[in-house]
């Protein structure tokens, strides 16, 4: 196995602390036929699928394997690697935790979260095309929920969602509403109405009667700067995964995985490359040596 950094997007030390995370899982025998590749080898595939979305023939020239054996491979991999990669790396935390670490919005520091969503173009189903047609779009997507940290990394995911439904749709049905009775969540436009639900700090909408005072320009300003890391956070997310920001041509049923497995590997970069200056960061449960510059 030639090792590339920019091939996936991870140094070779942060590719063996990931491996690590991974490995006993990798490891368990299966009923059936046995697949010859190594264990690391299949993990190093996965990660370059997940971040360059070749196809299963381009792997298997690359790797000398048959596009069966490699469709296999990825698909085994997402499943052992599932599970390790979610609980090391996306972890709900507490105000107290995140107030304990300096990590707050500066603009809004009573806030806990914020929460977006994000769309990714999908082939055209051969079902129900209207519920995953986005108007907004204009073609068909999956839907996909995150609510961030105020140093931006993933505390919750749900994804894999129909491309008609509306925001605060997935807001509801996300079932998160009890975490944000005491300490508000941050949102954009597209989550007014959440209030009625739970504490939430929202930008104020202007209407036709009625234009914005410079008051409520200058705190819409304030909000914007403050959730903005949920946009910088969705920019990693796409930039480092290519498999996130193509047209998604894989099964439907597997997307949530591949999202959740994406979202961990990308909390896991940002604890070592920040999205902005690091003030104190929360620790997460793998040894990270420092980097030698």
């Amino acid at each position: 196995m030639n090792f590339s950094q920019k091939i996936i997007g991870f140094s070779e030390e942060e590719f063996n602390n990931l491996f690590e995370i991974c490995q006993t899982s990798l490891g368990r025998i299966r009923k059936g036929r046995q697949i010859k590749t190594p264990i690391k080898e299949r993990f190093y595939i996965l990660l370059v699928w997940l971040r360059k979305y070749h196809t299963y023939e381009e792997l298997g020239i690359s790797y000398n394997l048959t596009k069966r054996k490699v469709f296999n491979l990825i698909n085994i991999a997402l499943e052992d690697c599932y599970e390790p990669l979610i609980q090391h790396f996306i972890k709900w935390y507490s105000k107290d935790q995140l107030e304990e670490n300096n990590i707050m919005f500066s603009n809004f520091p009573n806030a806990l979260a914020v929460v977006d969503a994000t769309v990714q173009p999908i082939e055209r189903p051969l079902r129900n095309q209207k519920d995953w047609f986005s108007g907004k779009h204009g073609c068909h997507v999956i839907k996909s929920q995150t609510i961030n940290s105020p140093d931006g990394r993933v505390m919750h995911v749900y994804c894999g969602k129909i491309g008609k439904d509306h925001d605060i749709t997935l807001w509801r049905e996300s079932n998160m509403i009890e975490q944000f009775q005491i300490h508000p969540i941050m949102g954009d436009k597209g989550y007014v109405g959440i209030q009625h639900d739970c504490r939430a700090i929202l930008p104020i909408k202007k209407t036709r009667n009625r234009p914005l005072s410079e008051e409520q320009k200058l705190y819409n300003q304030k909000v914007s700067k403050d959730r903005i890391i949920i946009e910088n956070y969705y920019g990693r997310l796409k930039n480092k995964f290519k498999i996130l920001s193509f047209r998604y041509r894989g099964d439907l049923g597997d997307y949530s995985k591949i999202f959740k497995i994406c979202c961990a590997l990308t909390n896991y970069d940002i604890s070592l490359r920040p999205l902005r200056k690091p003030q104190n960061e929360i620790e997460i449960e793998i040894e990270i040596e420092p980097e030698n510059n």
